[in-house]
């Protein structure tokens, strides 16, 4: 059916986006606020987030207000009566769950917006349906392209192309990419990897990630760098790096708009399914997805720079089953496999790095 335009008179000039966690849903969410801000001009876009994903939507240019939440709120009451004062004074008049939760459905509530667009029963869950009062039928796979399809509750056509626009990366963290790519070894450019994720069952073995990096640079002479967050992840990847002869190192330890600055530089980046593969592909870099237990058509990489690899998939349905998997859920994915594709993506973007350096 086509799409009927709001009235003029009726189009909203304050907006509020909620998507509160998590940090690969908030950049899957991006697109929907550049959507608004294109189909409503000069309009005031608001965000409600929560603190882990703060990082990516303050500093935002897409973003003219923002509030960020601790985990936990809505269990509080203090909390949530100075969340309806702020909301209240923004005076919002459309509201979009995002997330289709209770907590978020509640805060759209809190706004006081009239419209409170979000999924119906089966892609909205627990209260959400009942909160929000246009719900949407998204007719895509895609969860970038089912944010998008809530534009039509308030008559607008989801474009075609998301645009991702992400906030710029800090000085520290510039200055710390900098001097990590500073060195000859990286003048053709180098593969960046996301061996890691909260969930032990949607990650490639380590060791399978050591014996990429060397496959490739052997066949390419491209370093590759690996992301870890916290003391765990970096020292594993320290380990991995003294067994690589040269063909792997420590990526700098960056915060979230840094880890999006240093994807934009590299030539290619492969890892699981987390939010370093997500803000890759978002910043453009040509990304490859490793999958096993959750699906790619549904948060894989999209467009012409992106792909997705997989032996066979498991899909229990839930986060909490997925945690329940056993942590070697992926191992039947072979490096072979992965490096034939990775042999395409490099192929396939080999204009976008004509020039010398990453």
């Amino acid at each position: 059916m086509p799409i009927d335009p709001l009235p003029p008179g009726e189009a909203p000039r304050r907006i509020l986006v909620v998507r509160l966690s998590a940090l690969g849903d908030t950049v899957h969410a991006l697109p929907l606020a550049a959507a608004l801000k294109r189909s409503f001009p000069g309009c005031r876009l608001g965000w409600l987030v929560e603190q882990p994903s703060a990082p990516l939507i303050v500093g935002n240019p897409l973003v003219d207000w923002s509030r960020v939440l601790p985990r936990g709120w809505l269990k509080s009451p203090r909390l949530v009566r100075d969340l309806r004062r702020d909301l209240r004074r923004e005076r919002f008049e459309a509201a979009f769950d995002v997330q289709g939760l209770t907590k978020s459905a509640a805060a759209a509530w809190l706004s006081g917006a009239k419209i409170r667009v979000g999924f119906a029963r089966g892609w909205g869950r627990e209260l959400a349906p009942l909160l929000d009062n246009r719900l949407v039928r998204p007719g895509e796979r895609h969860v970038v392209r089912m944010n998008l399809s809530l534009l039509t509750a308030l008559g607008v056509g989801p474009p075609e192309n998301p645009e991702f626009v992400l906030p710029p990366c800090g000085e520290a963290d510039a200055e710390a990419i900098g001097e990590a790519l500073s060195g000859a070894g990286y003048a053709g450019g180098f593969v960046l990897l996301g061996p890691w994720t909260s969930i032990a069952a949607k990650c490639w073995p380590a060791e399978r990630f050591l014996a990429l990096a060397r496959r490739l640079f052997a066949e390419t002479g491209l370093p590759s760098l690996a992301l870890g967050h916290g003391e765990g992840e970096r020292r594993a990847v320290s380990g991995l790096a003294a067994q690589s002869g040269g063909a792997l190192a420590p990526a700098p330890d960056l915060r979230l708009p840094g880890v999006a600055e240093l994807a934009r530089r590299a030539r290619l980046f492969v890892g699981c399914d987390s939010f370093p593969l997500h803000v890759s592909a978002a910043a453009g870099c040509p990304s490859l997805g490793l999958f096993g237990v959750t699906d790619p058509l549904r948060v894989g990489p999209l467009g012409e720079q992106g792909d997705s690899v997989y032996e066979k998939l498991v899909l229990p349905g839930s986060t909490r089953r997925i945690a329940r998997l056993n942590p070697d859920a992926m191992a039947s994915l072979g490096v072979e496999k992965v490096l034939g594709r990775c042999r395409e993506l490099l192929a396939r973007s080999a204009g976008r790095f004509s020039r010398k350096g990453p």
